[in-house]
């Protein structure tokens, strides 16, 4: 019996103690949960990093960015064309050539520009990454303001004496940039395929190849602009109606200096001089063509003009002079006999005659339709 309860007792010291240690186990557990928290529902949220902080402005950027860039095209757009093109006609001298490459830039800019952010973007700051992605909006609002829509044609857009080159520039710099973008989308897909990197230099080499070759067309294939004696009147001789008139003299000049007194034309960009005798009369004609960079200035600087102001270097003696717009020109027109001696009004439509088939030869070099003028207000041939 002793020893029976003896066994009991020492069961039921063992349940005790069993019980005892659960009990501090879970006292310790308790302790370890409320000192170390779950690292999942417990721990503190974990901040974003640095470089995804800096970036989300600059994704906000793009879509405002091309809201703003349809919005600018909508409103501005022909003011702002206009003003690019008076702008690069200012600078080039409106040559055929300058104009071709400008137009060719004007499409290319926006194809450059995003290789040259794409190479330098992983060392940009975000403000220089804003600012990039600013100026690539603006390139691709100037590219996109010389693109005619569905329902419109690209000589529709353009304006001046070398709008043919410029549309020439505009078609070939669309050709080089889409071949450029298909360029680098082949070399791209291909290093994909095999599990690698495109090759940069290959690209960089790929986009200029395509590029200049373009630019190099562009110009080859740009007509010449009728803004030198040699483009606008290149005859020496011509034939309208029923007269002979031939060419005695011509100049180009870079500018306006020279053709009348004071700065009435200022804004001007280049002068064409030529004058010419007739073989029915002894009629001079000196005609002076000044350009400006777009019809409103043309039509302003015209408006100024004094009345009867006569052309600065030319012969002495009695003159006409007969002063007009057609599209960026400033016709300034002066007629006399060749000897100098004054004009009798029974004079005055023969010499206005000639002075008018003069200005006409010019004219229609510029629009690219000859047409003789025809008599009328007592203004014709000396022998009808």
């Amino acid at each position: 019996m002793s020893s029976s309860r003896g066994g009991r007792r020492r069961s039921q010291d063992l349940v005790a103690r069993a019980r005892q240690e659960m009990t501090a186990g879970s006292e310790r557990a308790d302790a370890t949960t409320a000192a170390d928290p779950d690292p999942v529902r417990g721990a503190e949220p974990v901040p974003p990093r640095a470089g995804a902080a800096r970036s989300a402005p600059l994704a906000l950027l793009v879509p405002v960015g091309i809201v703003a860039l349809v919005a600018l095209r909508v409103v501005f757009g022909d003011e702002l064309r206009a003003r690019i093109d008076e702008s690069a006609c200012a600078w080039t001298g409106c040559t055929g050539t300058g104009m071709a490459v400008v137009g060719w830039l004007l499409i290319t800019l926006p194809v450059l520009w995003a290789v040259v952010a794409v190479v330098l973007w992983s060392r940009l700051s975000a403000p220089a990454r804003g600012a990039a992605v600013l100026l690539g909006l603006a390139f691709l609002l100037v590219a996109w303001v010389h693109v005619p829509g569905r329902r419109s044609a690209l000589y529709l857009l353009l304006d001046g004496p070398a709008a043919g080159a410029t549309a020439t520039g505009i078609r070939w710099g669309g050709v080089g940039a889409g071949l450029a973008v298909v360029g680098v989308f082949v070399v791209t897909a291909r290093a994909e395929a095999r599990r690698r990197s495109a090759p940069g230099r290959a690209v960089a080499a790929l986009i200029a190849a395509a590029l200049l070759s373009t630019l190099a067309v562009a110009v080859a294939r740009a007509e010449a602009a009728p803004v030198t004696v040699a483009e606008a009147m290149p005859e020496r001789t011509f034939r309208a109606a029923g007269d002979t008139l031939r060419r005695t003299s011509g100049k180009d000049l870079r500018g306006c200096a020279g053709v009348l007194a004071g700065d009435v034309l200022d804004g001007c960009v280049r002068t064409i001089r030529v004058s010419y005798t007739t073989d029915d009369s002894d009629a001079v004609v000196h005609l002076a063509a000044v350009l400006f960079p777009g019809e409103r200035a043309a039509r302003d600087r015209r408006g100024r003009l004094p009345r009867g102001a006569a052309q600065l270097g030319t012969p002495g003696g009695e003159t006409i002079t007969v002063n007009s717009t057609t599209g960026n020109w400033v016709l300034l027109g002066s007629v006399g006999h060749a000897d100098g001696r004054s004009i009798a009004e029974a004079d005055r439509g023969y010499l206005l005659w000639a002075a008018k088939q003069v200005a006409y030869r010019f004219i229609g070099r510029q629009v690219g339709l000859l047409v003789a003028p025809s008599a009328a207000d007592g203004i014709g041939p000396r022998t009808p």
